[in-house]
């Protein structure tokens, strides 16, 4: 059974990420995917829980992660402070200070927030998670679904959608 977590972000689990370098540190991009994040309740790191609570930190001109949406996890963003820009399905959304954003499980829930200020962007980001099964997040602009499985036979694969094959095929 879960326990009661209490935590406090000035201490929680702290990270700088860079996803440009840490992928394909040769290449050059068109957008820089960097951020810092809080940890506060991580079920990847504890095993336990369903909800993933973190507090992410945008400098200006960056964004966390390529338009995508998930298959098995809401999300959902509260904006903290600062303010940028969220491509979604129906456009490009302004979002600041006091906003909160609600991704569902499914293409509606297309996202990608990117720092488009002159000061940091600070949100929080809760999302659902089941360790049990697998997840998966398609990524529209560059037609790729990548699938993974957290745990002690952790798995992560990113595939093309046009390399598509038949369900028997090969069988």
């Amino acid at each position: 059974m879960q326990e009661l977590i209490i935590s406090n972000v000035k201490s929680a689990e702290f990270a700088t990420a860079n996803l440009n370098e840490f992928f394909e540190p040769a290449k050059a991009h068109k957008r820089s995917f960097e951020y810092q994040k809080s940890a506060v309740a991580n079920p990847f790191t504890t095993g336990a829980g369903k909800l993933c609570v973190c507090f992410y930190t945008l400098q200006p001109g960056k964004a966390n992660y390529p338009y995508h949406y998930h298959l098995g996890s809401e999300e959902v963003f509260y904006i903290i402070s600062g303010s940028g820009t969220l491509k979604t399905p129906d456009g490009e959304k302004i979002v600041s200070e006091g906003d909160v954003i609600v991704m569902p499980a499914n293409q509606n829930g297309a996202h990608m927030l990117i720092n488009t200020s002159n000061a940091p962007l600070v949100y929080l980001d809760v999302d659902t998670v089941d360790l049990s099964a697998p997840e998966a997040a398609v990524y529209p602009d560059s037609g790729k679904i990548m699938t993974w499985k957290h745990g002690k036979n952790e798995i992560r694969k990113v595939f093309k959608l046009s390399d598509e094959v038949n369900y028997l095929e090969g069988e």
